[in-house]
């Protein structure tokens, strides 16, 4: 029996080792074509007046000299190396140091492509053992020998065809024709490579490979039928970028560092973030995303990216005139990804795929969720889902009639109303308006369905689940009191900014409205105030009084585990509840006849403290750098922390370096709280004990 099993360890650990052979073969084939197509695009975008590449728009003799030699030694030094001959491995330092060499002329005109290209060169060089495993076991089914095998080259020449095709669609890279070409090459290559992976995953019993195929399918549409090639290139690069990912999530680099993140819940909800917002930018900074003959600059392209994913709705450049259709629907997107969580999302889309989260992801889910029970989660998160398709669905179909009643034609009506249904429930305060809703002031009913888009997004998708469950006959799962609270604590916010808004406002903001009209508007804007950022009324002339409730109402925001932000009600509650009882030196908090335990006043006081902190930390950068009246600045501070859009002129009036502090206080707002509250939420163990310390407070 030991021999037996020793000579079945040692056939493993040389099954393993051919595995791994043929893997670092291919990935040097795959590194060899990847280098000649960098190169390649470099010399057809390159800009050197008068040097041997010639201005971009050409292309010089030596060019095309150089384009094809490259061509040939990566296409038959990569067939080499596949073939195993270890002679033509040093083909690819060549390639790389032609690179380097080559370019390195050309920084001094173009610094950004020569630069660029000499810096992927370079990346070559410097990691060119990444992907090499020798001790790693090999899982003894298809699917697992292909990515050990066929992994590591695919992964790279799918990420070359993603970059070179974002350059040539995304920003006109090179010249025309040539880096056409080369797109579709280094395409149809990545293709080729990941294909067969789809096909071992359907074999395998796994429902991806329908959505590869679809998106293979609407690029051959494209081309056939619409003649539209560059349309089928961008397909494919949707492609792509689903298979990178896919690729990306087998590796054990990604398997380690998900393991990481799952044991850190409030790590994962910021990486989530800043990865959306990188997303974000790049997309908004492509040409494709600004009007013909425009560009977006890198920085309004990173606010307006945090403030969609962070659902605030501050913009520095008009929405409606500022961004294209495909700006539009990127913003579109942040929104709807940032206001459900990428978490809920990815937890959606593995029950939808009949994946397991396992056990760490089950308590990651349940700390976002601040549930207990990771059933609960499970069904928490398709709830949100479908609760969210259904309402803003419903909304959208609302929303589009009055637009249609307004003139619109039956497209702008329905993208209109998809658009403001999205933002509305997601609590954004996004509009195709530079006036946000001024053109709905005198449209009541109109701004009710607004109102209950906010009202349902903010309450908190715990609190829509639990009264769903309780309309079936269900229970809310331990969540009784929280509702009740939720749902009190909403109701009074709202009545009371309503009555104080009507009566401050009446002959200022909400002047030239008949009476019924003021009161529904004075009702939307103590509804929007929380949180969403839309605004009916003009907001450049509020009394004082308004802007400090409104300031107020921000801070306060939406009730946990909704689309909105601030503080949350419930903190707002819990340190209203801790007076009287301090004042009584009473030894519980009690709300609704509820004791409140000690760990959670400490979590409210704490997310209070540190938003405050973080408001007085913007708005005293801001009145630093920037000749804007104070009250201004202070209203925007609270607008960008509660994630509301709110703005009363200051946002026109930032700098580079006031947009990069606002870009911190929308991230901040959205993920500070929410991520302090899972980190002190974390039950520690006491290992010391120190003597009691009395100090005078007060």
């Amino acid at each position: 029996m030991g021999r037996a099993a020793t000579g079945r360890a040692a056939y493993d650990l040389i099954v393993t080792k051919r595995q791994h052979d043929v893997a670092n073969t291919r990935l040097a084939a795959a590194r060899l074509v990847g280098a000649g197509g960098i190169a390649v695009l470099g010399q057809l975008a390159v800009d050197m007046p008068g040097g041997y590449f010639g201005a971009a728009a050409t292309v010089t003799g030596f060019g095309l000299i150089f384009t094809v030699g490259l061509s040939a030694v990566a296409v038959t030094g990569a067939a080499l190396i596949l073939r195993g001959w270890r002679i033509a491995r040093p083909a690819t330092l060549l390639v790389v140091l032609a690179g380097v060499a080559v370019f390195l002329p050309a920084v001094a005109s173009d610094p950004v492509i020569a630069g660029g290209t000499m810096l992927w060169n370079f990346a070559l060089l410097g990691l060119a053992e990444l992907g090499r495993v020798w001790d790693r076991p090999v899982d003894d089914d298809p699917l697992s020998r292909w990515f050990e095998r066929n992994g590591p080259a695919a992964r790279h020449l799918v990420l070359v065809a993603i970059v070179v095709s974002t350059l040539v669609l995304g920003y006109g890279v090179g010249h025309r024709l040539g880096a056409l070409l080369l797109c579709v090459v280094l395409d149809l290559v990545a293709v080729a490579v990941s294909g067969p992976m789809f096909v071992q995953m359907w074999r395998s019993g796994s429902r991806l490979p329908p959505i590869a195929a679809a998106a293979l399918v609407a690029a051959a549409i494209a081309v056939v039928s619409l003649m539209r090639p560059t349309a089928a290139l961008a397909v494919i690069g949707a492609y792509l970028v689903f298979a990178l990912v896919v690729l990306i999530v087998r590796t054990p680099l990604f398997e380690d560092l998900l393991g990481h993140f799952l044991k850190h819940p409030g790590l994962l909800v910021t990486t989530t973030f800043v990865i959306l917002i990188a997303v974000g930018t790049v997309l908004l900074s492509l040409p494709a995303a600004a009007p013909a003959g425009h560009r977006i600059g890198p920085t309004d392209a990173l606010f307006t990216a945090t403030s969609a994913a962070c659902v605030t709705g501050l913009i520095v450049l008009d929405t409606a005139s500022g961004f294209s259709t495909f700006g539009q629907v990127v913003i579109l997107a942040l929104i709807q990804i940032g206001g459900l969580n990428i978490m809920v999302l990815s937890t959606f889309a593995a029950i939808i795929l009949g994946r397991d989260l396992g056990f760490r992801g089950e308590a990651a889910l349940g700390s976002v969720l601040d549930l207990s029970s990771p059933a609960t989660a499970y069904r928490l998160a398709t709830f949100i889902v479908l609760a969210t398709v259904i309402v803003e669905a419903a909304g959208a179909a609302l929303l589009g009639l009055a637009w249609s009643a307004n003139g619109a034609s039956p497209f702008d009506a329905a993208w209109n109303g998809v658009f403001h249904s999205v933002s509305a429930f997601c609590n954004s305060g996004f509009a195709l308006q530079s006036d946000s809703l001024l053109m709905f002031n005198q449209s009541p009913l109109v701004l009710l369905v607004f109102s209950a888009l906010i009202i349902l997004g903010g309450l908190g998708f715990a609190v829509l689940a639990g009264l769903w469950w309780r309309v079936r006959g269900g229970s809310a799962v331990g969540l009784g009191v929280h509702i009740r609270l939720v749902i009190v604590a909403s109701a009074v916010l709202i009545v009371v900014g309503w009555a104080l808004y009507l009566g401050l406002e009446w002959d200022r903001s909400l002047a030239g409205l008949d009476p019924g009209d003021r009161v529904v508007n004075a009702l939307f804007q103590s509804v929007t105030t929380r949180t969403a950022g839309f605004n009916s009324v003009p907001l450049d002339n509020l009394q004082p009084a308004t802007m400090l409730i409104v300031m107020l109402l921000m801070f306060i925001g939406a009730s946990p585990g909704g689309t909105g932000g601030g503080i949350k009600t419930t903190t707002a509650v819990v340190l209203l509840a801790a007076i009287p009882a301090i004042a009584a030196r009473w030894s519980d908090v009690v709300v609704m006849k509820r004791r409140i335990p000690l760990s959670t006043v400490f979590r409210s006081t704490a997310i209070a403290v540190v938003g405050m902190v973080i408001v007085l930390v913007t708005v005293g950068l801001l009145l630093a750098t920037h000749d804007v009246p104070f009250e201004s600045l202070l209203f925007e501070g609270f607008s960008a922390f509660g994630t509301v859009g709110l703005s009363v002129g200051a946002t026109a009036s930032l700098n580079g370096f006031g947009k990069l502090v606002i870009v911190g206080a929308m991230l901040a707002g959205r993920i500070g709280p929410l991520t302090l509250a899972l980190l002190l939420g974390r039950t520690r163990t006491a290992h010391l004990s120190y003597p009691q310390a009395r100090i005078m407070v007060g």
